[in-house]
């Protein structure tokens, strides 16, 4: 007897297997292979955040109040004249830099600092060239400090009409050259040969061609730390020309001592606020009228202020710290007004001492209504 075959079963598989069940088995195949292709990858992605990349990341850094004392210690010390007591807040601002010479940034850093508004991600070769080692940054730091410090004090003199001298001063000694040992960074050059030394460019070059032209020790007279000395250097032949193997640049007399307490800032960008602060310490009464006032700016002798670097970061210290206005150069009021915590403070607009002080003077005399002003213009 025959009998009619059952009718073929869709669900199930010339091998008798289901097809449900095939792809049970299969999908019990998947995680396994996926979980080994999300580790590679999330060890890809872990090891490449780990690659050091050539970049510096900026960040708002401290916070200084020059009219306070800074760790333990006035910032700002003027001997050797009449002074007054400063109060209020007259903030210099810095910014912290991640990376550059002897120092990594990885990936994952800079990564980190994009998604920050406050953290500015540029590459290392837009401030120092590749051979540029980190001993060399930092003194270059020092340096620049140093010569802010001296144009500030220049700025405020010749801001209130107190009178000082140009001289030419020492840069830097090169190791092993005739001057090592003699002559230090920092001195002045007053005589050479017993011949006064003019402080101006000519008077530089008049140096040159004594030490050039000798044919023996020349004789220096050197000012360092207030005192005269008087040295003997015996040139060196340098490629040729007769050498004692100083860099030399215009420097300043002041006839009263200002000192600043400053270690481990440096930079030329305080320039605007020391000179203010001087200012503030050589008038009577507060300067800020108690309105905590913050800025930035490199300065030169004759008050003009320039732009500076990372002021991105400095508005969002200033706006941490509870500063009411910030004075800008002019160069940097883009810059200012897009950064974050810009829309708490009034941006002044600064082009040059006299200009910067005035502003101040109108803040704390509450006449703010016409300080020059970093906002666009409206039509």
């Amino acid at each position: 007897m025959s009998s009619t075959p059952p009718a073929a079963d869709p669900s199930q598989s010339a091998d008798g297997v289901r097809q449900g069940e095939v792809r049970r088995t299969r999908r019990l195949r998947r995680p396994g292979a996926v979980g080994v292709s999300s580790f590679l990858l999330y060890a890809l992605v872990f090891a490449a955040a780990l690659i050091p990349v050539p970049y510096l990341l900026q960040m708002p850094g401290p916070v200084v109040n020059t009219l306070e004392p800074y760790e333990g210690r006035e910032l700002i010390t003027i001997s050797g004249t009449q002074t007054y007591e400063a109060e209020g807040q007259l903030d210099m601002l810095t910014v912290a830099v991640a990376g550059g010479p002897g120092r990594s940034v990885y990936a994952s850093n800079a990564l980190g600092s994009l998604v920050k508004g406050s953290e500015t991600v540029v590459p290392s070769e837009a401030f120092y060239p590749l051979e540029t080692t980190r001993e060399q940054v930092s003194d270059q730091n020092s340096a620049d400090m140093v010569s802010s410090q001296d144009e500030a004090t220049a700025a405020a003199l010749g801001e209130l009409g107190i009178d000082f001298s140009t001289v030419v001063g020492v840069s830097s000694v090169a190791p092993d050259s005739a001057a090592a040992g003699a002559v230090e960074p920092g001195d002045l050059l007053l005589k050479v040969d017993g011949t006064p030394v003019e402080g101006s460019p000519e008077g530089m070059a008049a140096v040159k061609d004594a030490v050039a032209s000798s044919d023996g020790p020349v004789a220096l007279t050197v000012q360092r730390d207030g005192e005269e000395h008087e040295v003997e250097v015996e040139p060196h032949d340098v490629d040729g020309t007769r050498a004692i193997g100083v860099v030399m640049g215009l420097g300043y007399s002041f006839p009263f001592d200002v000192e600043f307490a400053v270690e481990g800032i440096g930079g030329p960008s305080a320039g605007t606020i020391f000179a203010l602060t001087i200012i503030d310490k050589l008038t009577e009464g507060n300067l800020t009228g108690g309105v905590p006032i913050a800025g930035t700016g490199a300065i030169d002798a004759e008050g003009v202020i320039s732009p500076i670097g990372g002021a991105r970061q400095k508005v969002v210290a200033a706006a941490a710290a509870g500063a009411e206005y910030f004075l800008s150069p002019a160069d940097n009021c883009a810059e200012v007004l897009s950064a974050p915590g810009a829309e708490d403070l009034t941006v002044v607009r600064v082009d040059d001492l006299h200009e910067a002080r005035a502003a101040v003077e109108d803040i704390a005399a509450d006449e703010d209504g016409a300080l020059p002003s970093c906002a666009p213009a409206h039509s």
